[in-house]
């Protein structure tokens, strides 16, 4: 439960109060599936999400032809290959990511969308996305940057394998360029990466250090770091979502099978609500819990023995004179007899 002044996106509030928002990131993980993107969708639907996060990767000519890219494949270790080949093999159409996210949206879905180029930010603003992201890769991107920021949007930094300094800058061109509602995302590295990666403080600090919303773009294999991230209050998760069947690839170790978004959301909705108030008010017509002590006769007591630690000891339930007021009664004389293991009353002293 973060205590950041509440913001809107869409029809969620984020910040002081408010549990986290949780974006399930179908990204294009479906590649050419499309009927697996529609079935994703409606499995998220099912599940009760409301907000949507998606990706506009549509041109393979963001990428040359030159380069490697490595990632994990679960029971195989480290895959390497031409990056352009992983771009190929990931890429949608700007009118079938239309008519995809068209359907989300058309079901009541508020959708946030990575935007990579000018084309995916029309079509952002054309879809009526409630936030932009820019991704990781386009921390350094300073035209985009700006560009997103001016629409007016919220507007979401991926952080992850930026160097603080290049952090400080992409803050700036954004709230330079019209950014009202930031949110700077921590982006730890994926699997293989041990938790001791992770540095979740990071992602706090950094809503501190900026005054925006903090984020968590979790790379990591498994839901334990969501939790973790939900109990240190954070305002935004993010987590790929996939097919259930999806074959590995980049990004997929990391991704949530859809079967298993309702579960992940049923505990983090648990943890934030254990997170609670910052004090305690009880009632105070409230019973007296039964293990409070009070003051009781260490021995026979004759009239006129004095309440000291070596005639007084103490037992619960609460019988006798509470526990609580010893410095009112110690040093004072009994006015009646009390029996060894007696509770001493008001009246006895």
């Amino acid at each position: 439960m973060s205590n950041k002044p509440a913001s809107w996106i869409g029809k969620k509030r984020i910040g002081y109060g408010e549990a986290p928002l949780f974006l399930p990131d179908i990204d294009v993980y479906f590649k050419n599936d499309i009927q697996g993107a529609y079935h994703l969708v409606n499995e998220l639907l099912a599940a009760g999400v409301t907000t949507l996060k998606g990706a506009l990767l549509h041109n393979p000519e963001m990428c040359l032809p030159e380069g490697e890219v490595g990632y994990f494949v679960p029971g195989a270790g480290m895959h390497r290959e031409r990056y352009r080949d992983v771009i190929d093999r990931h890429v949608v159409p700007l009118d079938t990511l239309r008519r995809i996210y068209s359907d989300a949206k058309n079901q009541g879905m508020d959708l946030v969308l990575s935007v990579y180029d000018e084309e995916g930010l029309q079509l952002a603003l054309e879809l009526e996305a409630v936030a932009l992201k820019i991704p990781s890769s386009n921390i350094v991107h300073a035209p985009l940057i700006r560009s997103a920021a001016a629409t007016g949007r919220v507007l979401m930094l991926d952080t992850g394998r930026s160097t603080m300094d290049e952090i400080d800058r992409a803050v700036a061109w954004a709230k330079a360029s019209g950014a009202q509602t930031l949110i700077v995302q921590h982006s730890p590295p994926g699997p293989p990466a041990p938790p001791t990666d992770f540095n979740l403080n990071m992602m706090i600090d950094m809503g501190r250090k900026y005054q925006c919303h903090d984020s968590l773009s979790d790379h990591f294999r498994g839901i334990e770091m969501l939790l973790a991230a939900t109990a240190l209050g954070v305002d935004v998760l993010e987590k790929g979502v996939c097919l259930d069947d999806t074959k590995p690839d980049i990004d997929i170790a990391h991704a949530l099978p859809i079967s298993q978004v309702g579960e992940t959301l049923a505990k983090i909705e648990l943890i934030d609500q254990s997170l609670g108030s910052t004090t305690r008010t009880l009632p105070v017509d409230r019973p007296i819990p039964p293990d409070r002590m009070c003051l009781v006769a260490k021995n026979d007591l004759e009239i006129g023995t004095k309440i000291t630690p070596d005639t007084v000891r103490f037992a619960f339930p609460q019988q006798g004179i509470p526990v609580e007021r010893w410095d009112d009664y110690v040093g004072k004389p009994l006015a009646h007899a009390v029996k060894a293991g007696v509770a001493i009353t008001e009246q006895d002293v």
